[in-house]
C-alpha cells in the first residue's frame, strides 16, 4: 500500500537521498567489490559453499549436535573466505551497504518517533530498535 503520492516531496527528497548515496565514496567503492566478486565464479562458489556449511550448522545447532569440531571448521573457511580478496572486500562491501541502510533508517525512524531532527546523542547507544526491547 502507498502512503505517498507519487509527487509527494517527501518521496522527492528521499530519492534526491538515494542519489547522494549512489554517489557517494562508500557506494562506489562496495559496488566496486561486489561486481568483482560477481565477475569471480570461484569466489562466489567459496561463498554459496561457505552459506550452505553455516545452514548446515544452523540445523544441527536447532537439533542440539552442534560439536566443537563443527563450530572450529566454520571459524577455519570463514577466516578463509575473508583472507581471500574477492570474498572478504564483497563481504566488507556487504557490511558497508548494509550500515549505510541502518544508519538512514534508524535516522528516520528516530526523527518519526520524536517528532524532530535526532541529536547526536539520541541516536547514541546503537541496537536495532528505539526501545532497546527487541532483543538484538
Amino acid at each position: 500500500m502507498e502512503i505517498l503520492s507519487p509527487n509527494s516531496a517527501i518521496l522527492d527528497k528521499t530519492r534526491e537521498l538515494c542519489s547522494l548515496i549512489l554517489q557517494s565514496g562508500e557506494y562506489q567503492e562496495s559496488a566496486a567489490k561486489i561486481d568483482a566478486f560477481f565477475n569471480d565464479k570461484s569466489a562466489q562458489a567459496s561463498y554459496r559453499n561457505f552459506t550452505k556449511l553455516g545452514e548446515s550448522l544452523h540445523q544441527k545447532q536447532s537439533a542440539g549436535e552442534l560439536t566443537e569440531d563443527d563450530i572450529e571448521g566454520y571459524d577455519a573457511e570463514l577466516a578463509s573466505l575473508k583472507a581471500n580478496p574477492i570474498t572478504g572486500e564483497f563481504m566488507t562491501a556487504e557490511e558497508t551497504l548494509n550500515g549505510i541502510v541502518q544508519q538512514v533508517s534508524r535516522m528516520v525512524g528516530k526523527a518519526l518517533e520524536l517528532g524532530r531532527l535526532p541529536e547526536p546523542e539520541d541516536l547514541a547507544g546503537g541496537g536495532c530498535c528505539s526501545s532497546g526491547g527487541c532483543g538484538c
